[in-house]
């Protein structure tokens, strides 16, 4: 019998071609049944119920997390050729609009959301305004809150394949968190450990471990939630969505320096 520790959850051992074990993220697929609709993922196992929460949040197939009423896991057979799924309880059926946003989203993918639309301003279906100036967060917060999602990446520290996401509030206060071989994944796992938490996304910054495209910046603008921060770049879409809104997009935050994108208000000097 091997000697060699358990992986951690997330992560499976695979004997590489020089014959050494090493540590890799685990893919798999989700299978989300809701109504008459049945949307596909590939994910990280072990946080379904938040990432599918976050994924009706952020899609604003519901508004309120009361609104699930069960989310029911019917486990997967290889034998069978079966995957993994999640049947989806509303407490009433989708509305036109959610049906037609989960009618564009046939996976839950980078290029979700968008098909058929050619005008950004279509993406946010007019949703309110944010409100202006709120939060007020620290510039030297920045650093804090992107220690504070590295700190919350045990797979990426194994296998530096994965993505984070963080959302917490404007004093510093982490309120939920997500880590999955999926971008969009792991910031839906966040939104819904942080809803399950009671979190006020008008008041919430998101921090992001990539990029912040599009896809996951137009989820947290459905929260109405104002302040997105990332270790990386955003797209030219991401900001045009983000300026259009009168959001805070903030990129490059890596050790104190970081790039103000757009909604630089928010920001208030000092630590």
């Amino acid at each position: 019998m091997s000697d060699a520790p358990k992986p951690p959850d997330g992560a499976a051992r695979r004997r590489r071609a020089d014959g050494r074990q090493d540590l890799l993220v685990r893919e798999e697929p989700l299978l989300l049944v809701l109504a008459d609709q049945q949307l596909l993922t590939m994910r990280t196992p072990g946080r379904d119920a938040d990432l599918a929460l976050g994924f009706l949040l952020g899609e604003g197939i519901v508004t309120d997390p009361a609104e699930l009423l069960e989310a029911r896991p019917v486990p997967g057979c290889a034998e069978l050729q079966r995957v993994d799924e999640l049947h989806l309880t509303l407490r009433r059926p989708p509305g036109p609009l959610a049906r037609a946003r989960l009618a564009r989203t046939h996976e839950l993918r980078s290029s979700c959301g968008i098909c058929g639309l050619t005008d950004a301003a279509a993406i946010l279906d007019d949703l309110p305004p944010l409100l202006p100036g709120v939060p007020r967060l620290p510039a030297a917060r920045i650093a804090t809150l992107v220690d504070a999602l590295t700190r919350r990446q045990p797979l990426f520290a194994a296998t530096g394949a994965c993505h984070g996401a963080l959302i917490a509030d404007a004093h510093g206060t982490v309120l939920g968190a997500g880590e999955d071989v999926g971008r969009h994944n792991a910031l839906d796992q966040a939104i819904g450990q942080a809803a399950r938490a009671g979190a006020d996304f008008a008041r919430a910054v998101a921090v992001l471990s990539g990029r912040a495209g599009f896809d996951l910046v137009v989820k947290c603008l459905r929260l109405r939630l104002p302040v997105v921060v990332s270790v990386s770049a955003p797209s030219a879409l991401a900001f045009d969505l983000c300026e259009g809104a009168g959001a805070t997009l903030v990129g490059f935050a890596r050790g104190d320096r970081h790039t103000v994108y757009c909604g630089a208000e928010r920001l208030a000097p000092g630590p």
